[in-house]
């Protein structure tokens, strides 16, 4: 072994020294971070051309250039990748709408991101499990709502979330008038704690 004191008596770490561990530790969670969003956009992209169910590991290792065995160092199954994806990019939309400055903003924002996925829209829709689906859209319309200032949505979510459901599903053509009209009715009533409206 050499000398790990530098001439100011300070400790120094070669490749092979302790120093090192911190650094090569978080370069690879950041690449295994890479690897997972990359996975995940690939599932996405595979989602707009056929359901879930149709997807397979070799086809999002072959899009992403990666061996499937790096496909199960982050994941069990495609499944457990979507479940990973409707978290981590429902929070990424969340966080989006939650730093538009109105419940207008905040709603065009959300309008725009579903058309060029829908398909992956489609599958929260359709294949994630009942309270994934709920947290998912829970956590896209709340910032809407507390922009629009109803407190405690309850129903105007369930509403809201009908709505946006219906147009996912009818293909994201004109946009539902109902979505912003229902905002629209809820932020303009003037004491809509005693109408009997949450709030």
């Amino acid at each position: 072994g050499g000398n790990i004191w530098n001439r100011g008596g300070e400790a120094r770490f070669g490749k092979s020294g302790r120093g090192d561990r911190g650094e090569a530790c978080m370069q690879r969670t950041l690449k295994g971070t890479r690897t997972k969003r990359k996975l995940a956009d690939a599932l996405k992209d595979l989602l707009e051309t056929r359901p879930l169910e149709r997807v397979r590991v070799h086809h999002l290792t072959d899009l992403c250039e990666i061996h499937r065995q790096t496909f199960y160092y982050h994941f069990a199954d495609v499944y457990q990748l979507f479940d990973w994806s409707v978290q981590e990019d429902g929070a990424e939309l969340a966080a989006r709408l939650a730093a538009s400055p109105g419940w207008r903003e905040a709603l065009e924002t959300l309008l725009q991101a579903i058309p060029p996925r829908r398909g992956w829209f489609l599958a929260v829709l359709n294949q994630a499990s009942p309270e994934s689906r709920q947290a998912f859209f829970d956590g896209l319309l709340a910032p809407m709502a507390e922009k629009a200032g109803i407190s405690g949505p309850g129903g105007v979510s369930a509403i809201l979330l009908s709505l946006l459901e219906k147009w996912i599903r009818d293909g994201c053509g004109p946009v539902p008038e109902g979505m912003a009209v229902l905002l629209e009715q809820m932020t303009d009533r003037p004491g809509r704690e005693e109408s009997g409206v949450p709030g």
